[in-house]
């Protein structure tokens, strides 16, 4: 992972003359560190050690200039590449000294360093540097992404902040383009450790769409309805009085319906539900219609699934419904049907994450090769601080297009 945290002002700007200026590198720096750079991508670490050792000892007296900032960071990232990072820690943080860093530079620093401290399990460092890096992307109007929401959130769970960590692992998700299935999975346990059950519902649904083979996952959502709603003593009594057709009330169905998916028999739930509805006692529900959806996932047939929480959207308006049918069709790549769910959340005014909605619409838009109507929403995402970065590379990234520049 570490291979190729390397210094950005090395990388991609072109190399100034030294002045009076702290925050200016040579000629000869520049040529020099990215000299070791290489070496280090290269994995030849003996040359590398060999030549930032001289370069401090013949060139460096400062402490407070920027080249030293820039060898300390190197010195960092040379240790951080072989995974010795209790030896990479003090480089980092010695870097974070110099008070001119430019912007991007301290930020991918505190990054480096950040990583180093949750790799070597110093978690209470990595809440301190993800914080600080948090603060100043958020007010500079920079991303600060996902994965790193999610590091910050498995160290405050380390550290027995429970609350903390389900927020910002549920951010994670909330503004990640695509479902992954592991940072699902830490949210779900989260919510559950927390008693969210309404939420920890929410999330196993998600789970169960992105995989529904694993047998976990349907467990996992059958036994929080189970638990939330059923009364267990009365279960094997209501599979019985279902069996001689003297259910009378829509309570009672359900909960027969909830146990049935606990036991993994999603086929006996469907059909409980909809006998239910045909007979008059269960009502055609927005709650139900996502009982049924949520059986259908756990039956593997998301065709289905889907088709009954539309059917939902119809008895109710809801913008998190139609959102999570837009996230389902933007997964599996339907991008007509994914925009016009979408379109509705934005309608019904969706609150949780309206820049990654934007985001979402454009790139379906862009899918379908609407490049003006797609722009206009990648403009829009450009408003919000957690999609602002990726939506500025979508509108260069259509300007490329547009020239010809990518086919």
């Amino acid at each position: 992972m570490y291979k190729y945290l390397l210094i950005f002002m090395i990388l991609v700007a072109p190399a100034p003359i030294l002045n009076s200026s702290d925050d200016a590198i040579s000629q000869f720096t520049y040529g020099y560190l990215k000299r070791i750079n290489d070496y280090i991508d290269d994995e030849n670490y003996v040359e590398a050690q060999r030549d930032l050792d001289i370069f401090v000892r013949r060139y460096f007296l400062n402490e407070q200039s920027y080249e030293r900032a820039l060898i300390n960071q190197l010195y960092g990232n040379f240790y951080a590449v072989q995974a010795k990072y209790e030896e990479a820690i003090p480089w980092f943080v010695k870097s974070l000294k110099f008070k001119k860093m430019p912007l991007v530079t301290g930020l991918q620093v505190r990054r480096n360093l950040a990583q180093c401290y949750f790799q070597d399990s110093d978690y209470l460092g990595t809440i301190k540097i993800l914080e600080e890096y948090k603060a100043i992307s958020i007010k500079r109007g920079l991303l600060f992404a996902p994965i790193d929401r999610v590091m910050l959130g498995i160290s405050y769970f380390k550290d027995d902040k429970f609350e903390k960590a389900y927020l910002n692992i549920s951010e994670a998700n909330q503004l990640s383009t695509t479902y992954k299935e592991d940072w699902l999975g830490y949210e779900l346990s989260l919510a559950i450790q927390l008693e969210k059950y309404a939420e920890a519902i929410e999330t196993a649904q998600l789970l169960i769409f992105v995989n529904p083979d694993k047998k976990e996952y349907w467990k996992q959502l059958s036994g929080l309805y189970y638990t939330q709603d059923a009364d267990n003593e009365s279960l094997a009594g209501l599979e019985l009085a279902y069996e001689q057709n003297t259910l009378t009330k829509e309570k009672e169905y359900l909960d027969l319906s909830r146990y049935y998916l606990y036991k993994n028999l999603p086929q006996k739930a469907i059909k409980t539900i909809k006998y239910g509805i045909n007979v008059g006692i269960v009502d055609e529900s927005k709650k139900n219609y996502e009982l049924l959806a949520d059986s259908y996932f756990i039956l593997k047939d998301r065709a289905r699934g889907i088709e009954y929480l539309q059917e939902s959207l119809k008895l109710e308006s809801d913008p998190n419904t139609a959102f999570k049918i837009g996230r389902f069709a933007f997964e599996e790549e339907d991008w007509k049907t994914a925009f016009k769910f979408l379109q509705e959340a934005k309608r019904l005014q969706y609150e949780k994450s309206p820049g990654r909605l934007d985001l979402l619409m454009g790139i379906s838009l862009y899918e379908m090769n609407d490049y003006k109507k797609a722009n206009e929403y990648f403009t829009k995402a450009l408003s919000f601080d957690d999609t602002k970065i990726s939506a500025e590379g979508w509108i260069s990234y259509l300007k490329d297009v547009e020239n010809g520049l990518v086919s």
